[in-house]
C-alpha cells in the first residue's frame, strides 16, 4: 500500500497536529537551533520578510564602534596594572636584570608606554569629535596614573612621552577644560590649569597659550570675545611672566595692534614686553617708521635702565633704521643696545655700526669705560631699577661684563697702554676659562709685532689665535659661535691692517721690546707650569704656543732668537717625551709653512 503523503501534500489539518506535538517536545534551545538552521537557508532577498515573520522590526547597520568606547575603563585597567607592577617592584628589584640604567630606563615600567600612548590618541580623537567633557574626565584619569610612583619614586612620567605629543594634549585637555567650565568661573578655573598644565605635562617646550586652545580644534571657541573680556580683567590682577604674556596676548586677540599700543603707554614699566609685541606688530605690518619712533621715544625715556630688554628694544629700532637708511639712528640703536646687554655680539654691532676711524676708536673707548663703571656699580651692589614682581629671566636679569670683553675694546680702540697695563697680573694658567683675557693680549701683541696680517699667519701663531677668540666667545653662544668666532677675527684682521697703517697701533721700539719680552716671559712661565706639573691634556697647547712664538721672531727677521727660544723651552724638559714629540710635530709644521 503506497503512501497517502508521498507526493508531498499533507492535509492541514495533520500538518498543524504534527506542528505542535514538535513545538511542545521542543526545548527554548532546541527552538533556536531550528530558527537559526532555518535561517541560514534564507536567501539573502527574504532576510526582512524572515525577520518580520518572527516579529523583529525594521533593522539597520549596527553602530560602529567609536575609538572612545570604554575609554574611561581601559585608562583605569591600565592604572591598576601599574599599580600591581608598584607592589612587586621591590622583588623586580633585587632580581638579577635589575634597572640597566637608573638614569633613563623605567624598569617594569617601559612595556605601558604603548599602550599609554594609545589611550592619549584615543582620548584626543574623542576631543576631536566634540567628544569634550569624555575627554577632560580622561586626561584627569591618565595625568592621575602619570603621577603613580612607586617606593623608589618610579612611575610613568609625561616627560617619557614625546614632547611634541604632549604639547598637543596639554592644549586638547586645556581647551576641554574651557569648553566645560561654567562662563562665570571660567577665567579662574582656565588660569590654574594653564599654570599647571607645564609641569603637569612632563616639561613642555613652551608655555600653552590661549591662542593654542584655538588653533587646536577646527571649531570656534565658544563665548570667545565674553571670555576676553574677563580674562583680561582677571589677569590685571595676578602677577608673574606667564600672567603677563596671557594678558598681552588676550589684548592682542582682542584688541589687536592698538590694544598693545595702549598698554605699552599707559603700563609698559609693569609690561615693558608689551612694547616688544607693539613693535614686533607694527614691524609685521611694514610700519617701519612708526617703530623708528616710538622705540627710540622708549629708550630716551629710560625704560629699565641696564637690563637686556631694552637691547631687544633697540634691536628693533635697528632693524627700522636700516630699513630707513638712517645711520645715524642705527649707531644710536646699537650703543643702546650694548649698554644694555654688554656681550661680544653687541660690542661687534656697534663696531660694525660706527664710522672707520678714529670714530670708531671713540666708541670702543666708551664702551669701555661703560663696562669698568657697570662692573663697579654690581660690585658695590647697587640695585637695578626693574619694578618687576617676578624672578628675573634673561630680558631682566643684568648682564656682568668682564675682563675679557674690557680687553677687546681697548684692543679694538687701540688704547694698548690700558691692555696691556690690565693683564700683566694675570695668572699663566686658565687660558682656556672664559674670563681669561691674558691669552687674548698675549696672541695680539705676537700677531701684532709679526708684522704680518693676522688672515696671513703661519700655522701655530694661526692655531694659538683661533684658540684664544674662541675661548673668549664662550660657550654660551652654542651653534653661533663659529660665524662669531669669523666674524670677530674678521674684524681683527681688519683693525690691525688699519691700526698698522695709520698709526693707531704704533708703538715705539722700547714698547715693542718690551711687550715682545714679556710675551715671551709669560708663555715660558705657561709652558712651565703646564710641563712641569705634567698636565698632559695640554701639551699640545703648550707646543703650539712655544712655536708660536718661534714664528713671531721669524717673521720679525729673527732667525736666531726664533731657534734660541725652541731650543731653550726643549732643553728644560728633556724627559718628557710626549711633550718633546709635540714640539717636534709643531716644529715640523713650522718649517713647511717657511720653505
Amino acid at each position: 500500500m503506497s503512501d497517502p503523503y508521498a507526493s508531498g501534500k499533507v492535509p492541514l489539518k495533520i500538518f498543524w497536529e504534527a506542528l505542535e506535538r514538535r513545538l511542545a517536545e521542543a526545548s527554548a534551545d532546541e527552538l533556536r537551533a531550528i530558527l537559526r538552521a532555518m535561517a541560514v537557508d534564507v536567501c539573502p532577498t527574504e532576510r526582512s520578510s524572515f525577520l518580520a515573520r518572527l516579529g523583529v522590526g525594521p533593522v539597520s547597520a549596527l553602530p560602529k564602534r567609536t575609538p572612545w568606547e570604554n575609554l574611561l575603563a581601559d585608562i583605569d585597567d591600565l592604572a591598576e596594572q601599574i599599580k600591581d607592577t608598584m607592589e612587586d617592584v621591590v622583588q623586580w628589584e633585587e632580581e638579577e636584570y635589575g634597572w640597566e640604567d637608573e638614569r633613563d630606563s623605567l624598569g617594569p615600567y617601559d612595556g605601558f608606554l604603548e599602550t599609554l600612548t594609545a589611550l592619549l590618541e584615543r582620548t584626543g580623537l574623542a576631543f576631536d569629535s566634540g567628544e569634550t567633557a569624555l575627554a577632560l574626565r580622561a586626561y584627569e584619569r591618565l595625568l592621575e596614573l602619570m603621577r603613580l610612583k612607586d617606593d623608589y619614586d618610579r612611575g610613568i612620567h609625561p616627560a617619557d612621552l614625546p614632547k611634541e605629543e604632549m604639547q598637543e594634549a596639554a592644549a586638547r585637555y586645556l581647551r576641554a577644560v574651557y569648553e566645560n567650565a561654567p562662563l562665570d568661573r571660567r577665567p579662574a578655573i582656565l588660569y590654574e590649569q594653564m599654570k599647571g598644565a607645564r609641569s603637569q605635562f612632563g616639561l613642555l617646550q613652551c608655555p600653552v597659550m590661549l591662542e593654542d586652545l584655538i588653533k587646536i580644534s577646527p571649531r570656534s571657541l565658544p563665548d570667545q570675545e565674553a571670555f576676553l573680556s574677563g580674562w583680561i580683567d582677571f589677569l590685571r590682577s595676578e602677577s608673574g611672566p606667564e600672567s603677563d604674556a596671557w594678558l598681552r596676548e588676550a589684548i592682542r586677540l582682542s584688541e589687536g595692534t592698538e590694544g598693545l599700543k595702549r598698554l605699552a603707554l599707559t603700563e609698559g614699566q609693569k609690561h615693558p614686553r608689551a612694547y616688544l609685541d607693539w613693535f614686533a606688530a607694527l614691524e609685521e605690518a611694514g610700519e617701519h617708521t612708526a617703530v623708528l619712533t616710538a622705540a627710540r621715544q622708549v629708550l630716551e625715556d629710560g625704560l629699565h635702565a641696564g637690563l637686556p630688554i631694552r637691547a631687544v628694544l633697540a634691536d628693533y629700532l635697528c632693524r627700522a633704521a636700516d630699513r630707513l637708511s638712517d645711520s645715524k639712528t642705527l649707531l644710536y640703536g646699537r650703543w643702546e643696545a650694548f649698554t644694555a646687554e654688554p656681550i661680544m655680539t653687541r660690542l661687534l654691532d656697534l663696531w660694525e655700526a660706527a664710522p672707520a676711524g678714529e670714530e670708531r676708536m671713540t666708541w670702543m673707548r666708551r664702551a669701555a669705560e661703560h663696562m669698568e663703571a657697570t662692573m663697579v656699580r654690581q660690585h658695590r651692589g647697587e640695585p637695578v631699577s626693574a619694578g618687576l614682581s617676578w624672578p628675573l629671566d634673561h630680558l631682566e636679569r643684568p648682564v656682568r661684563p668682564g675682563p675679557l670683553l674690557i680687553l677687546h675694546a681697548r684692543l679694538l680702540a687701540g688704547d694698548l697702554d690700558a691692555a696691556y697695563r690690565s693683564v700683566t697680573d694675570r695668572p699663566v694658567l686658565g687660558w682656556s676659562n672664559a674670563s681669561n683675557d691674558q691669552a687674548v693680549a698675549v696672541t695680539f701683541f705676537l700677531i701684532l709685532l709679526s708684522g704680518w696680517p693676522a688672515d696671513g699667519l703661519p700655522p701655530n701663531l694661526a692655531a694659538l689665535w683661533s684658540q684664544t677668540m674662541m675661548a673668549g666667545i664662550g660657550s654660551g653662544y652654542c651653534a653661533a659661535e663659529g660665524s662669531l668666532l669669523q666674524r670677530l677675527k674678521g674684524i681683527y684682521a681688519a683693525h690691525l691692517v688699519s691700526g698698522v697703517r695709520t698709526g693707531i697701533l704704533a708703538l715705539s721700539r722700547e714698547k715693542q721690546q718690551e711687550r715682545l719680552d714679556w710675551c715671551l716671559d709669560v708663555v715660558r712661565r705657561r709652558v712651565e707650569a703646564i710641563v712641569g706639573n705634567q698636565c698632559r691634556a695640554s701639551y699640545g697647547k703648550a707646543a703650539i704656543l712655544t712655536v708660536a712664538c718661534a714664528e713671531a721672531l721669524r717673521l720679525r727677521g729673527e732667525i736666531a732668537a726664533s731657534r734660541a727660544f725652541v731650543a731653550e723651552i726643549a732643553g728644560r724638559f728633556p724627559r718628557h717625551r710626549i711633550f718633546q714629540a709635540e714640539l717636534k710635530k709643531a716644529v715640523q709644521e713650522m718649517e713647511r709653512a717657511f720653505r
